[in-house]
């Protein structure tokens, strides 16, 4: 007989050690977790026994984790391995090791402009990527965002399915709306930052190369923002006050 979901630590494929639950919803439960033979720390995601019972649930979750594995992008966590045992699928996949973007607006913690600039960036490019992919995407989520120490990662966030038109343009109005707390607006250029971000949750002749406008938009103002750092004078553009 399988195991209690809640019956911790255990022992999954005589492989992963579970710790702690991180996350959990109608179907899954994420674990914190150690990978033996690696040394490594990771999660693991598992499909609740209720849900095996259904096929479109269990063929969803085989299917979304094939996909996540034909992801191949720097700013996106990795997917390591799809097993079954216990009676049930399992998904083990990269820890991410920086510091979450929901528990800093938790914490009441703001970020400079150049930082969300960058992290904007990066999502402007993630669904770049994902829209050449043609892979479908859960919505934006700040718990699956983390700071690095040099740049932001995000989650796999690949699902099974076909990929929406609208997908891109939801999943930045969906990041603007979230990451709005967290701009410092005492630093350079905040206000300019801050009409892009409305711009990019509002837009309404939203076509495929929008992401594209945006990420060329945010890398002219990181620019003015690096020359203010460097004590120079910002030459800013009129694109950021339309």
């Amino acid at each position: 007989m399988p195991q209690s979901a809640y019956s911790l630590p255990r022992v999954v494929a005589n492989q992963y050690i579970l710790t702690s639950i991180i996350d959990e919803d109608a179907d899954t439960i994420t674990y914190a977790a150690t990978q033996k033979n690696m040394s490594r720390e990771v999660y693991l995601r598992s499909l609740r026994t209720s849900a095996m019972q259904d096929d479109r649930k269990v063929r969803f979750f085989v299917e979304s984790a094939r996909l996540k594995a034909r992801l191949d992008h720097p700013n996106i966590a990795a997917p390591l391995e799809l097993l079954e045992s216990d009676a049930a699928w399992h998904l083990s996949m990269e820890r991410i090791n920086g510091e979450p973007l929901d528990m800093m607006v938790s914490n009441g913690r703001v970020l400079p402009s150049i930082t969300i600039c960058g992290l904007l960036q990066q999502l402007c490019r993630v669904c770049i990527y994902l829209d050449i992919e043609r892979i479908a995407s859960e919505p934006f989520a700040l718990e699956h965002t983390y700071l690095m120490d040099m740049a932001f990662r995000f989650d796999n966030m690949a699902v099974a399915g076909p990929r929406p038109r609208n997908a891109t343009k939801r999943y930045l109005s969906d990041a603007t709306r979230l990451i709005k707390p967290l701009l410092d607006r005492d630093t350079p250029l905040a206000w300019h930052l801050q009409r892009i971000m409305e711009h990019m949750g509002k837009e309404s002749s939203w076509r495929p190369l929008t992401p594209v406008y945006f990420n060329e938009e945010l890398t002219r103002l990181q620019m003015e923002m690096l020359r203010i750092q460097a004590g120079e004078k910002a030459m800013v553009s009129n694109a950021y006050t339309k």
